[in-house]
């Protein structure tokens, strides 16, 4: 058997992290921001992503290095005896000590490695929307059998793995972290009302995501019906118009059925995101599922933003009812309508909200705070 790489005292610095989508999502971008964080903190990292794949692209545009030449998702024996082969070259050429999954496509190959490579701390983070199978397989794939440790993104998903029933495991939840939203200034925050016509004095609610019917953009629009009454905008920013055409048609022709024109603004991918997103009073999420990430959530912490939203997925995890924003009781547009009412009732309330969304940001979702808590999970599973 090869020569371990790294003896178990040697700090943990090379880390190899695995995400092979070929989308972006919430688990991409967790990786990708961990990748940043761990070379912050002075580790060498490395990504292994799909060819030609957001991921690929986003990593390049941070100067990471990526690997693209293993397949995880092959289906032959024989391409999974070479990935094997290529990923025991890779850990002996840089002397890799940690390999960090965020999917299970080719995971038993890590798993393998972890076996011919006995110094090699082998890490899962579970991040998707969908529970695991409780089943023989995946309490195998999940187990200390498989791998050294597990991180869940959130509660939701810790509960999901111990559901699993798996024994001497060690489990950690370490949240979504990044770095602040670049913020504008008041001079600024008032330029970009005036080019979006919106009346001074107003409050502006913000939903940032997809145009998926499960956002929930139908049930806010439902409540904006009421809304526009009390002097509120919306606005509705989503990086890619065209991905879901049958329900962006469906919102526009909502929003002019109802004379909403004047309070609801569609706006698409933005150069400059923290710009438009310093005119916003109040970040609403209305997910009617999924949600185990909550980027946008952190986002608009980070620019003390608080934040409106159902009780979906890690969003309890994160919003502190009538404190760093409101949990509503059930997922319809009335009670849209009364956390809007309750929040936006005094001026003082809602600066007092922004401000405690502001210290959870800065105490618990940041890249520094993510980094540092995993690289002690690596740690805590090889003592």
């Amino acid at each position: 058997m090869p020569t371990p790489v790294c003896g178990v005292s040697a700090p943990i610095r090379k880390i190899l992290l695995s995400i092979n989508v070929r989308w972006w999502n919430a688990e991409a971008a967790y990786a990708l921001n961990l990748a940043r964080g761990l070379r912050d903190e002075g580790c060498e990292v490395w990504l292994m992503v799909n060819l030609n794949s957001p991921a690929h692209r986003k990593a390049e545009k941070y100067n990471i290095p990526v690997i693209t030449d293993i397949r995880l998702d092959a289906v032959s024996p024989f391409s999974h005896f070479l990935n094997l082969r290529k990923i025991l070259q890779l850990i002996d050429k840089l002397g890799i000590q940690v390999i960090n999954s965020f999917k299970s496509n080719g995971s038993f190959l890590f798993s393998l490695a972890r076996y011919f490579r006995p110094e090699l701390l082998y890490i899962k983070t579970r991040g998707e929307a969908r529970p695991p199978h409780r089943n023989v397989m995946n309490r195998m794939m999940y187990g200390a059998g498989a791998c050294d440790g597990l991180i869940a993104v959130g509660s939701p998903v810790e509960g999901w793995l111990s559901d699993l029933g798996l024994k001497n495991q060690q489990m950690a939840v370490i949240h979504y972290g990044d770095s602040s939203v670049t913020q504008s200034s008041e001079v600024e925050r008032q330029e970009v009302r005036r080019e979006l016509n919106i009346d001074d004095g107003a409050t502006v609610l913000t939903l940032l995501g997809r145009t998926q019917r499960v956002k929930g953009h139908h049930l806010l629009l439902e409540a904006m019906t009421r809304l526009k009454d009390d002097g509120c905008y919306l606005l509705l920013l989503v990086k890619d118009l065209e991905e879901f055409p049958k329900e962006l048609r469906f919102l526009e022709e909502f929003i002019t059925k109802n004379d909403l024109g004047k309070q609801v603004l569609i706006l698409g991918f933005q150069n400059d995101l923290g710009r438009v997103l310093s005119t916003t009073d109040l970040g609403v999420i209305p997910s009617l599922d999924s949600e185990v990430n909550c980027r946008v959530a952190v986002e608009f912490f980070s620019l003390g933003v608080p934040v409106l939203a159902f009780q979906t997925g890690t969003l309890p995890d994160l919003i502190r009812h009538r404190e760093n924003g409101y949990l509503t009781g059930k997922k319809d547009s009335a009670e849209l309508i009364q956390g809007v009412q309750w929040l936006t009732a005094e001026k003082e309330r809602l600066s007092q909200l922004g401000l405690e969304a502001q210290r959870h940001y800065d105490r618990f979702y940041t890249l520094e705070k993510m980094t540092r808590d995993t690289l002690a999970f690596y740690d805590r599973c090889r003592s």
